[in-house]
């Protein structure tokens, strides 16, 4: 089960920093609260710590059970940590930053709201390959970073929704954005004996 749980957290770390790179402008230094909502309403609570564009850590469920996603967009790698102190290493052969030049898409400007606190662009994603749906978020330039995430389907049903709260702005220590010490690598594909 951690492992599955690793492989969603990682693929979800990866979405949001997605989400949130299309209009990233500023230099984020933060931590805040992390609700995650899925398309039937369920949601899950975590922890998110930004050190400027290249650092992102989240921080899912207590005690024994927690999972750490870490995305080192400098090393061009991302780590899961699993509670069994183990963790698993992703090389990203992209920069989730940049917008994928052959993924076609409509943006448009929604309005403006204020979302915990910060003044944000409602900016919309229309993507022209229908089976990727729609992306909202809502952007704070002071933050730098979207503090709302939604996805729609092609349909325009909201099928998740991520939202930051309890902001804290400032510097974050850079030990959260390392491998722990006693840590070994794990890997879920099998080494072969070729």
């Amino acid at each position: 089960m951690s492992k599955r749980f690793g492989l969603r957290l990682l693929s979800l770390l990866v979405a949001v920093v997605i989400c949130s790179g299309l209009v990233l402008a500023a230099t984020p230094e933060f931590s805040a609260d992390m609700i995650m909502t899925d398309a039937k309403g369920k949601a899950t609570k975590g922890k998110i710590y930004v050190q400027g564009t290249d650092k992102i850590r989240q921080e899912f469920g207590n005690g024994d059970e927690a999972s750490v996603a870490i995305l080192r967009l400098d090393e061009k790698v991302s780590w899961t940590l699993l509670p069994d102190q183990k963790y698993m290493e992703v090389k990203l052969d992209f920069d989730p930053f940049q917008v994928n030049q052959n993924v076609e898409y409509e943006m448009a400007t929604l309005g403006s709201e204020t979302i915990n606190g910060y003044a944000c662009k409602i900016i919309q994603y229309t993507y022209k390959d229908r089976k990727l749906g729609i992306l909202v978020q809502w952007f704070s330039e002071e933050l730098g970073f979207a503090v709302k995430v939604q996805t729609k389907d092609a349909k325009g049903k909201v099928t998740s929704t991520v939202e930051y709260q309890n902001i804290v702005e400032g510097k974050q220590p850079a030990e959260l954005f390392e491998i722990p010490s006693g840590y070994s690598k794990f890997s879920i594909i099998p080494k072969l004996p070729f």
